[in-house]
């Protein structure tokens, strides 16, 4: 042992001060965790409001296309013709045809896409 040796005490942080360190490391790990949680909940819940607004708007294309379908014998490709504008985001007759059409609305706040065609119904997948 060197005579100049410092005192075992003066070389180690007293344990308060550990203690401290190690509780303040675990309230911010818990507070980042709940941010995150937090965060991935809203970003879901604006996700889910964006489908159900997609779904509407596709479904006034779907009414609308009932009708023209029921007067001309055929589905339209113009939004006009139908008399369903756009609205916030896009809004889009992909096909149309005698027998089938299909439609796709997308939000780009939320980079969510929905389509619709009569035989599938609602899809995330584009109609085939």
């Amino acid at each position: 042992m060197s005579l100049h040796a410092e005192p075992r005490a003066a070389q180690e942080p007293p344990r308060r001060a550990r203690r401290a360190g190690v509780v303040l490391a675990g309230v911010v790990t818990a507070a980042g965790l709940a941010t995150a949680v937090t965060l991935a909940l809203v970003l879901d819940d604006r996700a889910d409001r964006a489908a159900d607004d997609l779904r509407g708007r596709l479904q006034l294309v779907a009414d609308a296309q009932t009708s023209w379908h029921a007067e001309h014998g055929e589905y339209s490709l113009s939004l006009a013709d139908l008399g369903v504008g756009e609205s916030s985001g896009d809004l889009a007759i992909v096909s149309a045809g005698a027998d089938a059409f299909c439609a796709g609305a997308y939000d780009g706040r939320t980079d969510t896409a929905l389509f619709f065609s009569p035989a599938g119904g609602f899809s995330g997948e584009a109609c085939p």
